[in-house]
């Protein structure tokens, strides 16, 4: 039967990676509304599209699933493009005076604002702390996050604003680092400790959100990406004015991508209020959804606050920093399963997974309903037994490719050459049955997808044994990431009835030299059908 629609699109003259297994090539494809109505061969395509069909020539390039991006920050991204970049930095001194000419760039502003440092990359190997981050600004506050996020700088100014003093207790979860002599805070507020400097960042407008929305929006469908899994939302109170700013993008057809809302929600009384938001929201159509509620068990592995089973090489006099306990953990998982609602665990370190495992167990056997895949987000540090826990229990790992660049050069430093084996270990989990899903945690790592493909079928030279191959690496960004939303009918393949989501690359993803995978620069990106690259 032949299309009728007069918004028919046929594509053709290209190499079509599907990924759906019945026809893994094809020649063309036609699109109709913002669905895939037919793919195949270009004389069976041809043969399905109506006469007033859109021809589209792709000149041979290449057409793969759109990316979809399972864990990021599209809002922190966005806003983090205002502030200082600080990924480039190699010392304190370069930070100081990246700050001291952003000041006189800006010098009304309320905040200084930077984020990407990693002390790892400094020649003194140490922090910074509030007396260099003085010699920046004594009476404008000044907060610079670290690159894992799970670390943030502040000058004396940010800690006398936020009433942070030696009388200052730690939150539960969190610690302020202190001067050993004096009790001092030296500047550095480690987890749930960087809360306290929040209320110093000038609240964003639902115009201003939308206007840092759209820009990360537009950047992230430059490199490929048609979906993102955003955690955006940080707990109850900015829940309505966030999600406003995300439903008016929606309505007003200015969301360039798609965008799936992870809600950090860390207290009983949040997810009661997500749970409202949830059960009140209207149909947003196709290109906004709310996702799964986000926890966190731990901090990060660069920062060594991810909870650890045994102390670090590096750093013997601590395992960690986990957020919660056992049994608060499990209230949290509890009622986000007897409300039905997917969870999200942040865990790095494998302490943190040994709880988060116990509380999917837990919730599963209280509530065999419960519908939604529990999900773990970042799963870095592993035991085996672990893996095969989670393969067991049916719960997807969200993992960052892009990190093992990054991580390889400390990982062994901070937890020896035993503990890394099963350190990202992905080829173990996929052949352990795993459900993996690919993402960035940007604005942590870039997210580029082509380069999250290439860190996971080369992993930088550190330990092949885990490299997976070109095909698994693409349904990592693909397949994997739609599966972990409960999204597989809609996206991840091109298959008819799917969304007409994908990505045209100037060399097939799966043949192309490995090395030159992440140089590669998309040439098009199609939501629905529609173009919304230049």
């Amino acid at each position: 039967m032949q299309a009728t629609n007069s918004e028919s699109k046929l594509f053709y003259n290209a190499n079509f990676i599907t990924l759906d297994d019945r026809y893994p090539r094809a020649e063309a494809m036609l699109v109709t509304g913002e669905r895939i109505a037919a793919i195949g061969t270009l004389e069976a395509v041809t043969t399905a599209a109506p006469v007033e069909a859109e021809r589209i020539d792709l000149n041979g390039l290449t057409v793969v699933p759109g990316f979809n991006d399972s864990h990021l920050h599209l809002l922190n991204w966005g806003l983090s493009m205002a502030g200082i970049d600080l990924t480039q930095v190699r010392s304190i001194h370069e930070m100081i005076a990246l700050g001291r000419n952003y000041l006189q760039t800006q010098p009304d502003a309320r905040v200084i604002m930077g984020r990407g440092w990693s002390d790892e990359k400094f020649d003194s190997k140490r922090l910074p702390n509030r007396w260099d981050l003085d010699q920046i600004a004594r009476d404008v506050p000044v907060l610079f996050t670290r690159v894992c996020g799970h670390v943030c700088a502040v000058n004396s100014k940010a800690l006398e604003l936020a009433g942070i003093n030696a009388n200052t207790d730690n939150p539960a979860g969190g610690s302020i680092d202190r001067d050993p002599l004096s009790g001092e805070p030296t500047g550095i507020l480690r987890e749930t400790a960087i809360e306290l400097i929040y209320k110093l960042i000038p609240t964003p407008s639902i115009s201003e959100l939308k206007g840092i929305l759209r820009g990360a929006a537009q950047a992230a469908a430059a490199v490929g990406l048609t979906s993102v899994q955003a955690n955006d939302i940080q707990g109850a109170a900015g829940l309505s004015t966030q999600l406003e700013a995300y439903r008016q993008l929606a309505e007003a057809d200015e969301l360039p991508i798609r965008v799936n809302l992870q809600a950090s929600m860390p207290t009983l009384s949040d997810i009661t209020s997500y749970l409202a938001a949830v059960e009140g929201s209207r149909d947003f159509g196709t290109y906004l959804a709310l996702g799964p509620v986000k926890l966190y068990a731990d901090g990060s592995l660069g920062a060594k606050t991810a909870a650890m089973s045994e102390p670090y090489l590096d750093a013997p006099e601590t395992r960690g920093v986990p957020i919660y306990s056992q049994p608060e953990l499990d209230e949290l998982v509890l009622a986000a399963a007897q409300a039905d609602l997917q969870v999200a665990v942040h865990a790095i370190g494998d302490w943190a997974l040994d709880m988060v495992l116990t509380s999917y167990a837990k919730a599963k056997a209280a509530v065999p309903a419960w519908s939604k895949r529990p999900r773990v987000v970042h799963c870095q540090i592993a035991r085996l037994e672990q893996l095969e826990r989670m393969a067991e229990l049916r719960v997807v790992a969200d993992i960052q490719p892009i990190f093992v660049p990054t991580d390889r050069h400390f990982v062994e430093a901070r937890i020896g050459t035993t503990r890394a084996r099963y350190a990202y270990a992905w080829k173990t989990m996929v052949e352990l049955g795993i459900a993996t899903a690919g993402s960035s945690d940007c604005p942590i790592e870039n997210c580029n997808p082509l380069l999250g493909l290439q860190a996971a079928i080369t992993r930088d030279g550190w330990h092949p044994e885990e490299c997976l191959t070109p095909l698994a690496a693409l349904k990592l960004f693909t397949i994997g990431s739609a599966y972990a939303a409960h999204e597989e009918n809609e996206k991840g393949t091109l298959s008819p009835g799917k969304l007409a989501d994908f990505v045209v690359l100037p060399q097939d993803p799966l043949t192309v030299e490995k090395e030159a995978l992440g140089q590669m620069e998309v040439a098009a990106t199609y939501v629905g059908g529609r173009r919304v690259t230049q």
